[in-house]
């Protein structure tokens, strides 16, 4: 019950000395502290807990006198590690009175994998044993090595006391997740056990102990598994929302860093490229024709990385595989194996763009090992490299330039996939461009005919970039573009795409709803502008990388195109038409068509019936001294004979290439309603 001077007590922030540290936990007695201030109350627990939280040492406190006041009141070693796991400030003066060597580090640990916020002064102690960013372990990352020597340092039975008092350093139950990674890296659960529990509930703290727990006796078969099982669960998330997606992507790669340091790769890249490339070698056999009722099938990986199943009888392939043999046991084994190529070759352009995107480094050593891939290796085979500021294409051990220069490298030597604005430093982009349609080279993804987008004069001191101000979109519609490239929305805060490793978050600020359909007028888009990760201080745009600025201007351009409210179509950046005019000229030769030139937005075409200009922004079509002339696209997925030079579907570009070399041969066009509009 309340006294005279409960309401006193309560209004204390800070309170000193060892002597009140063991008066406050003698007058406890057995009670346990509250964890939560909201609940502190003025009950005699809740106000001792508030006490106890603001309690500090003072200078003049030793081990040797908290030992000595501690045995005086019989407060019990086990209950002073309680005390000091809920006034972290009493840790370190702790270990030294009980003599528990390693104390410090093990209760930091519990600290550092709680998801929930750090002072300045947790944060410099945790960075003593990690150097994992404490932020990260907030997100659930995992520090092994430091794990391993707590506990080996304080002992099992002191460990145990510590994970039994980490319940009181969070109001909630976040200290359940560090609980989990201890059980897990200590081999104390089951992977087949916390795998069944996984998919019955989707617990991402689970998923993320999942990698944690130690290799059984076939290691590299039970890497192998965990990693495609995480692999599946990001396949499956796909079915939630936008929001949850991300969450589970965010504990996927967690997981996923987990199990790279668990079993020795360090990051997650070395070890994806590695399982990528043993999920190949357990296919391989499958790559081999077999007979089966007088029919010959086998799966068959083209030039470009993808598979399919073939049947060939007496020679000659089959259309279509008959009913009989649909049902057959090694049919279903052969769809089975086509499907995990199909994903794996997803995987490998989602995970190269992304490494292009993140400046990835990989040794060429580990190059080398991806040539006996033939997923990944025909998509890596077509990609400009950077390696010591050269830039060319890696085969066997060498770099070779767009000159035809080959550069011997050391298996050590790191490389990275060049991003247009190393090209574009480099003074060799239009060289690559070049080389590309000389050679009829299809890149897996968008990198040398990408956009590139620089800073403007005035957006360079500012913190934010207005290019887009105006643009009015569809919000549901802008989320749904956005989501494959790693943005989610924020109830407050907009769209938003963080970069971990930079410590970077990028805002696309309208004012709009980003979660249910708007019933009034469209949003317009206002700004675009960075955030420190750290303590989300504005950054100016001359602070930010042009590789994440390129590419954020370009997910904006993208939703801009795609997203647009309204009957008018926005304008299409000068970006895009520059790409789309370096198309126009490369492919214009190889149609040996000498009449089309490039005259700034529009490819200007002198054909024998008359003369058009077509725009390269919107495909629009006007006729010298005419009017415009409506020409309906039929988009298909069939290129026909117009190549282009990257395997994403770019339709658009597809569409007006196609206007230009139909319009460059109009002595050639049969449909009335298009001759009729030509005078």
């Amino acid at each position: 019950s309340e006294t005279q001077v409960t309401s006193l007590a309560e209004e204390l922030s800070y309170v000193y000395g060892a002597e009140t540290f063991i008066r406050i936990l003698q007058a406890f007695g057995k009670d346990t502290f509250i964890r939560d201030s909201y609940n502190w109350g003025s009950t005699k627990r809740g106000v001792l807990s508030s006490l106890l939280h603001a309690c500090h040492p003072l200078p003049t406190d030793t081990s040797e006198n908290l030992k000595k006041l501690a045995k005086q009141a019989e407060i019990s070693d086990e209950r002073l590690v309680e005390a000091a796991m809920f006034a972290p400030q009493w840790i370190e003066l702790t270990e030294k009175a009980i003599g528990w060597k390693g104390l410090t580090s093990a209760a930091y640990y519990f600290h550092a994998h709680t998801n929930e916020t750090c002072d300045d002064k947790k944060k410099a102690i945790i960075a003593r044993y990690t150097p994992i960013d404490v932020d990260d372990l907030r997100e659930g990352a995992f520090d092994i090595d430091w794990f391993k020597d707590a506990f080996k340092t304080i002992g099992k039975q002191r460990f145990e006391v510590v994970y039994n008092a980490a319940k009181y350093i969070s109001c909630s139950n976040s200290h359940t997740r560090a609980r989990k990674f201890a059980d897990a890296t200590n081999g104390a659960v089951k992977a087949a056990d916390i795998k069944k529990e996984i998919i019955a509930k989707r617990n991402k703290d689970l998923l993320m102990s999942y990698g944690l727990i130690p290799l059984g006796r076939k290691p590299d078969k039970e890497l192998l598994d965990r990693y495609q099982y995480l692999q599946k669960f990001l396949k499956e998330s796909k079915e939630f929302g936008a929001q949850r997606q991300e969450s589970e992507k965010k504990a996927v790669n967690i997981a996923l860093q987990n199990l790279a340091r668990n079993s020795g790769y360090g990051d997650v890249t070395r070890l994806t490229w590695s399982m990528e490339t043993e999920l190949i070698k357990e296919l391989l056999p499958y790559l081999s024709p077999k007979e089966i009722d007088g029919v010959e099938v086998y799966v068959q990986i083209n030039e470009e990385g993808k598979s399919e199943i073939k049947q060939i009888k007496d020679g000659k392939e089959l259309n279509s595989m008959r009913a009989k043999l649909k049902k057959h046991p090694y049919i279903e084994e052969l769809k089975a194996v086509h499907k995990k190529l199909k994903d794996q070759y997803t995987r490998s352009r989602i995970m190269l763009e992304q490494a292009m995107e993140d400046c990835t480094h990989f040794e060429e050593n580990e190059l080398r090992k991806l040539m006996q891939n033939p997923v990944i290796w025909p998509l890596l085979k077509h990609l400009v490299f950077i390696c010591n500021g050269q830039t060319g294409f890696y085969t066997d051990g060498l770099l070779i330039t767009v000159n035809a220069v080959c550069l011997p490298l050391k298996p050590k030597d790191e490389l990275r996939i060049a991003h247009p604005t190393d090209l574009y430093t480099s003074g060799d982009w239009h060289a690559y461009q070049k080389f590309l349609f000389d050679k009829s080279i299809r890149q897996p993804f968008k990198q040398v005919f990408r956009e590139l987008y620089v800073p403007t004069p005035e957006e360079i001191e500012a913190t934010q970039s207005r290019r887009y101000a105006g643009n009015q979109i569809q919000p549901q519609k802008t989320v749904a573009v956005l989501k494959g490239r790693r943005w989610v929305a924020d109830y407050e805060d907009g769209l938003q795409k963080i970069y971990y490793k930079e410590n970077i978050i990028a805002t696309i600020y309208a004012m709009a709803d980003w979660f249910s359909p708007a019933d009034i007028e469209a949003p317009t888009l206002e700004y675009v502008c960075f955030h420190s990760r750290k303590d989300y201080k504005l950054m100016k745009i001359s602070e930010i990388p042009p590789v994440i600025f390129s590419e954020v201007m370009r997910d904006v351009d993208l939703a801009v195109s795609v997203a647009h409210a309204g009957s008018v179509a926005p304008e299409t950046s000068h970006s895009t038409i520059e790409m789309r005019s370096v198309l126009v000229e490369l492919t214009m030769p190889l149609f040996h068509f000498k009449n089309v030139t490039i005259k700034g937005s529009f490819a200007h075409i002198e054909g024998k019936l008359g003369k058009y200009n077509i725009h390269l922004g919107s495909g629009v079509i006007h006729q010298e001294g005419g009017a415009q002339i409506a020409v309906l696209p039929v988009h298909s997925q069939n290129r026909g004979r117009l190549f282009l030079p990257f395997v994403d579907e770019d339709p658009k570009t597809a569409e007006i290439l196609t206007k230009i070399i139909f319009f460059a041969e109009d002595d050639k066009i049969k449909d009335p309603s298009i001759l009729n509009q030509i005078k």
